[in-house]
């Protein structure tokens, strides 16, 4: 018998049992041919996540930039402001230091289109232009990058326009035209998971994947000794034998199928769920759950909570969430220790606390004009520093942490968080000076402010993290998109005004 025909016949009993199997799960002839062959072929790469986070209103680059080396931009730490700093105090980004080995900085980039607040309308497209303009269609990275994939992107926002619709304010995600995000996160959660009352919806994947597993030593045995002496050229079928056995025999194998087989857990979404039933909203929208102060804290942490599961059971590969509209004046006292007092500009996170000046230091020398924060004084922005780091540290407690601890479903041996990216932003850099660019001076005192850019996460070994990455000059914002959309697996991606991927992020 020819080799290449027992090659067939092995395959074709692999792709009849997973065809099979497709069918009684409900799905069309051709569906489960394509998901049958897909099956009996080598195993392929883990799907890769992406989750971009918006964070309103900028930073105060004294309790942002991370401490670097100047010799060595892998020698970082973000649980402290820049090592010139003489002050220690509320650092940003310090929940994320227990990942700094995937976490990236990055500096020197721009936005083309916009000033102050404004850029949140081309911020996240590249598109260059008139200030204000929120008529010429766009399309920003995260749908760039699930059109790419092939799949839906889910935004959700938590009071993310004002309560009367969408205003330029709001516009932040776009797809030709300008999206607006989900504010229910129960009806996110049903639309992707079904009703907690119903049954979980049908993963064809997982379902097929745990069909796979279940093979016997005995078919297993049977196949191999069907293939035993095929050449180099045509044992593909008899890895992914070798590789199904490496599975079952390794640890863990029971969280080896994907949790979307069954409905995850949301407490914090069945909590808004509950708070929000029967509310009225009128006219003016004043009575929307959705959009009450009151509510903000918990609708946010159920968005983060819905985007983990979704992450990790990818249900959803590609997410975006948008906390609070520009502008947005909510109480933040509750992001402050008891012990600090309420500064001079008030709690409210806009007009109150981001628009706090930088102070010199106490030891300022006004001879020396080295940007550098140590000329700030850090106790003067600490509160709106106080407001940003909670945004992180929901962040990090509901969807970063999650996807660190939490066993890839999809590809066992590696966490979640080794196949996603997770993408930090917004829409202006120094908070009170609202900088689009990179600014080193004209300021008093002069010190570095940069873009807030990160991002958390390896995108399955497609990016090169734990690393400061800074460019003296600046880029274009959509060069970065571009880079991450490369990692993602989207390579025929565009962006306006592009001048190349960021090489030193892509491995």
């Amino acid at each position: 018998m020819q080799q290449h025909v027992r090659l067939i016949r092995a395959t074709r009993f692999l792709e009849r049992r997973m065809f099979l199997k497709a069918l009684a799960l409900g799905l069309t002839v051709p569906v489960a041919a394509r998901l049958a062959r897909t099956a009996a072929a080598a195993p392929a790469a883990p799907p890769k996540r992406f989750f971009l986070f918006y964070m309103p209103h900028g930073v105060p680059p004294e309790h942002f930039n991370p401490q670097v080396s100047a010799s060595d931009r892998t020698s970082f730490a973000l649980d402290k402001p820049s090592a010139d700093m003489k002050v220690p105090d509320v650092s940003i980004l310090s929940p994320f230091q227990k990942y700094k080995s995937s976490v990236n900085v990055y500096q020197g980039f721009k936005y083309l289109a916009g000033k102050t607040h404004s850029s949140i309308l081309s911020c996240l497209s590249g598109l260059s232009g008139e200030e204000s303009d929120d008529k010429t269609p766009r399309t920003s990275v995260e749908h760039v990058i699930a059109k790419a994939l092939g799949v839906k992107p889910l935004i959700l926002g938590a009071c993310s326009h004002q309560p009367y619709g969408l205003d330029t304010n709001g516009k932040l995600f776009w797809d030709g035209t300008a999206v607006d995000p989900q504010k229910n996160p129960a009806a996110a959660a049903d639309a992707l998971f079904g009703k907690t009352s119903a049954a979980p919806p049908v993963n064809a994947d997982a379902e097929l994947r745990k069909e796979l597993l279940a093979l016997t030593a005995t078919e297993i045995q049977s196949l191999q000794g069907t293939l035993g002496d095929l050449t180099t050229e045509k044992t593909k079928l008899q890895r992914h034998l070798e590789a199904i056995q490496n599975i079952q025999s390794g640890s863990g194998v029971g969280s080896g199928v994907s949790s979307c087989t069954a409905t995850p857990s949301l407490p914090t979404v069945e909590k808004v769920r509950a708070a929000s039933a029967g509310q009225v909203i009128d006219s003016s929208g004043g009575n929307d759950y959705f959009y009450q102060e009151a509510n903000f804290q918990l609708l946010l942490q159920a968005q983060l909570e819905l985007v983990a599961q979704a992450l990790v059971c990818n249900a959803a590969q590609v997410a975006a969430l948008m906390p609070m509209f520009t502008t947005c004046d909510f109480n933040f006292s509750f992001s402050q220790p008891l012990s600090l007092a309420m500064p001079n500009s008030g709690w409210a996170h806009h007009a109150g606390l981001s628009h706090t000046a930088g102070q010199a230091a106490k030891d300022y020398q006004a001879q020396n004009q080295t940007p550098s924060i140590a000329n700030l004084d850090p106790t003067t922005r600490r509160a709106f520093a106080g407001a940003q780091l909670w945004f992180m540290q929901q962040l990090d407690k509901y969807v970063v942490s999650v996807l660190a601890n939490t066993d890839d479903p999809t590809a066992p041996g590696t966490k979640v968080l080794d196949n996603s990216l997770i993408y930090i932003m917004s829409e202006i850099g120094e908070c009170n000076n609202h900088t689009t660019v990179t600014s080193l001076t004209g300021s008093y005192p002069p010190f570095p402010a940069y873009l807030p850019l990160v991002s958390i996460g390896k995108s399955g070994g497609a990016l090169k993290s734990g690393q400061v990455i800074h460019f003296d000059t600046d880029r274009p914002a959509s060069d970065l998109y571009l880079t991450f959309a490369k990692a993602m697996g989207a390579s025929t991606s565009t962006f306006p005004a592009t001048t190349g991927p960021v090489t030193e992020a892509l491995t």
